[in-house]
């Protein structure tokens, strides 16, 4: 199947055999802001993150798009981004409480353990100290991390009724480039010059498009991190380790 272009996949999905997942990333924290590990820490959106989490509700309103159901991690961060977005694609024929929106843990951000709410450079210092190659070696694993998502994942679609054909997914930076790994997603922009892979970039408040087929049970990627809402995407996480 031919990739959607960002301004096709900003409509809703209208084919029976596909459920349109809109996997968004929650808005701006101070802590993203004060390079902070978050992992489960129930941390609030900033007036940034609040910001930006309102124009993404007014855009996706303003290209006539809704959802059939929102699916959210549990933590305030996905919270508040999620009632902010569906308060901004309401109209007078759509009501908040008409678009069925659950919370679940296991759409939270990798569990960082002991070194969850350290600064970063504190972290790797720690990370040192014990012997560990990276910070990134201490609390959840990554294969329990992406079962976990990935079990979710595949319960909200294998679950949704037949007139779910466009569904939210609220969850974080870190999740999601899981959830994209386990979607086997790789795409040609996100290989440097000598062949090597970058890491990929998912903003605050940015859309990733996957299209799920009902019939083949496959997830197809059609679009990553978009920011067309946030203008010129100045809302930013400066440091690559953080995003």
């Amino acid at each position: 199947m031919t990739q959607l272009t960002p301004k096709e996949c900003y409509t809703n999905n209208k084919d029976s055999h596909i459920i349109r997942l809109f996997i968004i990333r929650h808005g701006q924290t101070d802590n993203n802001v004060e390079k902070i590990l978050q992992g489960h820490r129930d941390t609030d959106l900033n007036e940034t993150g609040l910001n930006q989490s309102n124009l993404l509700g007014k855009y996706l309103h303003q290209n006539n798009i809704t959802f059939d159901s929102v699916a959210s991690s549990d933590l305030k961060r996905c919270k508040q981004t999620s009632m902010c977005v569906l308060n901004g694609i309401q109209n007078p024929q759509t009501t908040l409480h008409k678009i069925p929106l659950k919370f679940y843990s296991a759409l939270r951000e990798r569990y960082m353990g002991v070194i969850e709410g350290m600064y970063i450079e504190d972290a790797e210092k720690y990370a040192d100290k014990h012997g560990k190659g990276s910070f990134k070696d201490f609390g959840e694993q990554p294969d329990v991390f992406i079962e976990r998502l990935s079990n979710q994942i595949t319960e909200l679609v294998e679950s949704a009724g037949d007139n779910v054909k466009n569904m939210a997914i609220v969850s974080h930076g870190g999740a999601i480039r899981a959830m994209l790994d386990w979607f086997k997603y790789q795409s040609s922009n996100e290989v440097d010059a000598d062949g090597k892979t970058r890491k990929i970039i998912v903003f605050n408040t940015s859309v990733t498009i996957v299209d799920y087929n009902k019939q083949k049970s496959t997830f197809e990627v059609q679009q990553v991190g978009m920011t067309q809402h946030l203008g010129d995407g100045t809302f930013v996480v400066s440091d690559l380790r953080l995003r």
